[in-house]
């Protein structure tokens, strides 16, 4: 292990040390080994101050490289010295406002070659935080009886992200929309209404250009559930690099977009910056491809209930349609001679379109509440079939297996479909 000293501008020893002059009388000492030289470092971070940690939830100036003041003053980083020989050997190391001053400090080291690393935490193996990671290094020499002079810069070692709501978002969409960043390597933040206005500092990913943003939302009347994933490409650098690095910076911002009586979608732009670079642009367009996804999902299909209205539960299938719905196929199907009979006389005997039902199967779907008067189904993205209420005719009319075929096809002709499938037990 190399030995050391520090040596500070001044000090106060109990015994009879007093002024930098008996410093400089101490450093003269160490000075004429033939091993020992100085070493002075200046740590600087050249970053922004806010006095703001965290940005307004509606705000939508949000402004990437802006960071809390103790997360940028450098009297508050560890100072770091490892032997280059072997650089699990740490020589020494400590807090710069112990070390030195306004980031300044000069410590006595034995000849040979060192790192220097500063930093505001060890962040180096962190995927996500609210704390921004800085961090600087150098390499030098030491010559015996000379001065070696280095400036440690410390930098953003983490990608920026944040997410910033339009007012006509909020406006059309419940509050408990989900929106996940993903870096591609493990690094994953979901923003939910308790963290929306929260920056966050994402591990780098290697070799990768792009972060995938997935967002989820139900409509404010609550009868359409949107899901979108998007990937945002970094735009190309001067040298046409578009390597994700330190110090990049993603403000995403999410409007309502497309809306229409029976349809609704989001809106996303991406304003970002280069690392080191002041000006904030706005990602093109192409730069932000939706995902292709299954362009018909259910939930709660197939799915199988017994008794459902003697257990009170509810019988919901909620159908989402990307590219919205153009039919509702159903056909009910029972064990029961007695139920099939009253099926044939509701005009339920045959398969039969929700969205465009027959005049004779329109007024009792009405009647039974499985469609609404005057609600169009067409073109919606989203739709909740809820037959709870058929549930109670269906278990004094019926018993054994009840089946529920659900068949939807969206306006681009796609097609999925699944069984509901009813037990009655007597």
């Amino acid at each position: 292990m190399k030995k050391f000293i520090y040596t500070l501008c001044t000090f106060t020893l109990a015994a009879s040390f007093t002024s930098c002059e008996m410093k400089d009388e101490l450093w003269g000492d160490r000075a004429q080994s033939e091993k020992i030289g100085r070493l002075e470092v200046n740590v600087t971070n050249k970053a922004t101050i806010s006095t703001e940690t965290r940005a307004a939830a509606d705000d939508n100036g949000l402004k990437p490289g802006v960071f809390p003041a103790e997360e940028v003053d450098v009297n508050n980083y560890t100072l770091k010295v490892f032997d280059q020989e072997n650089e699990e050997t740490e020589v020494t190391s400590g807090l710069i406002s112990d070390l030195g001053s306004n980031g300044k400090v000069t410590l006595a080291l034995e000849e040979g070659s060192y790192t220097v690393k500063a930093y505001n935490y060890d962040g180096s193996n962190v995927n996500v935080s609210t704390r921004p990671y800085f961090l600087g290094t150098s390499t030098l020499s030491i010559l015996p009886g000379k001065t070696t002079s280095t400036a440690v810069n410390c930098k953003l070692q983490n990608i920026e992200v944040a997410i910033s709501l339009d007012q006509s978002f909020k406006s059309s969409f419940q509050s408990d929309y989900e929106i996940t960043v993903d870096n591609g390597a493990g690094a994953i933040q979901t923003f939910t209404a308790d963290n929306i206005g929260t920056k966050y500092y994402f591990m780098v990913p290697e070799n990768k250009n792009s972060i995938t943003v997935s967002v989820k939302a139900n409509t404010i009347e609550g009868d359409q559930f949107i899901q979108r994933t998007y990937t945002v490409t970094k735009p190309e650098d001067a040298e046409g690099n578009n390597t994700l690095a330190g110090g990049d910076a993603f403000i995403i911002n999410l409007t309502e977009d497309g809306s229409t009586s029976s349809y609704i979608d989001f809106g996303m732009s991406v304003d970002f910056s280069f690392a080191e670079q002041e000006e904030v642009i706005e990602i093109p367009a192409e730069n932000i491809t939706s995902e292709p996804t299954d362009p018909i999902t259910f939930i709660g299909l197939p799915e199988e209930y017994t008794n459902p209205a003697t257990n009170g539960d509810e019988v919901k299938v909620t159908m989402n349609a990307t590219n919205g719905i153009k039919n509702i196929f159903v056909n009910i199907s029972s064990e029961n001679a007695g139920f099939n009979e009253m099926l044939s006389g509701l005009n339920f005997d045959k398969e039969f379109d929700l969205v465009n039902p027959s005049a004779e199967v329109k007024g009792n779907l009405i009647g039974l509440g499985l469609i609404q008067e005057g609600v169009s189904i067409e073109g919606k993205t989203t739709y909740i079939f809820d037959v709870t209420g058929f549930m109670g005719p269906l278990e004094i009319a019926s018993s054994g297996l009840n089946t529920f075929s659900i068949r939807v096809v969206d306006l681009k002709d796609n097609e999925a479909s699944g069984d509901l499938r009813i037990t009655v037990v007597k």
